[in-house]
């Protein structure tokens, strides 16, 4: 469950999914503690908009820093290019989809998704052109990042290639993903390589990474666990709010919310333990 939800987010970001949040299943026993429920004082600060000025100077900034052919910017330009569904996330269609979903959620939940979308649209006015242009460009600012050996855009590149494409794009290279993402320390490398075990064909196992039905789940949660920003107002939260409907909590208490439904918190945390072992190795080594 937890791993198509995730998997439509990061690869279908354009489609526009309509959904509903029921309240959050209590704790399982001995899982970790989640987020506190946000109290009236933080309201604010947590659901706030980023001020349009900002969002304009930072999406402006990506723009000509990736024209300058700085692999960092083009690999941020094109993720945001993705989130923004390739043109469509701002504007008039974006507030007719919040007002759509608006009606599915619970009142609590719909401030949340207001200043979700109000960060996502801010940033996205920014990113002008036709949607078939902007699918070619994100492509090839995730190429070009990639060939100049930025991580995050290798990873990318082969995690969402689909099919034959999937087969073709870096077809030896999988292994060697994985153990520069161990030994970079990024956590963001971490949520990326639990993309390459969700999708088929699925990455070989590598140190026994990939062996567990629950790796994808573990990595994610131990992205967060390790320096991801996962609450409230993030990016992978408002990617879960907007284009889910899973609203007013963070990307990681969402995951731990579906787990539990599924019965498998005991499973999923055994298996991050194991991989807190490999990846504490991975740090002595360094």
């Amino acid at each position: 469950m937890v791993a198509v939800v995730l998997a439509a987010i990061v690869f279908l970001l354009w489609p526009r999914l309509a959904g509903t949040h029921g309240g959050a299943a209590a704790p399982a026993a001995g899982a970790p503690a989640q987020p506190d429920a946000l109290v009236p004082g933080t309201l604010v600060a947590a659901i706030g908009a980023a001020p349009t000025e900002t969002a304009a100077a930072h999406v402006l900034a990506l723009r000509r820093d990736a024209a300058a052919g700085d692999p960092v910017a083009m690999r941020d330009l094109a993720e945001l290019i993705l989130r923004c569904g390739f043109g469509t996330s701002y504007g008039a269609g974006l507030w007719r989809q919040v007002e759509s979903m608006s009606g599915y959620l619970k009142s609590e939940q719909v401030p949340f998704l207001r200043a979700a979308a109000s960060r996502r649209g801010a940033l996205c006015e920014n990113i002008p052109g036709e949607r078939n242009a902007l699918a070619l460009q994100y492509r090839q600012l995730l190429q070009d990042a990639a060939e100049q050996g930025d991580l995050l855009a290798r990873l990318r590149q082969r995690s969402r290639a689909w099919g034959a494409e999937r087969e073709a794009a870096l077809p030896d290279d999988a292994e060697e993903l994985v153990e520069d993402a161990l030994v970079s320390d990024d956590p963001r490398a971490l949520h990326e390589i639990a993309f390459l075990y969700t999708a088929w064909p699925r990455a070989p196992v590598h140190a026994g990474i990939g062996s567990s039905r629950h790796d994808h789940t573990a990595l994610l949660l131990l992205a967060c666990e390790r320096g991801l920003d996962c609450g409230v107002g993030s990016e992978h939260a408002d990617d879960m709010c907007i284009l889910g409907g899973t609203c007013a909590e963070g990307f990681d208490a969402m995951i731990w919310h579906s787990i539990q439904a599924e019965g498998v918190t005991r499973d999923v945390q055994a298996r991050m333990q194991w991989l807190r072992t490999v990846l504490d190795e991975v740090d002595r080594a360094r």
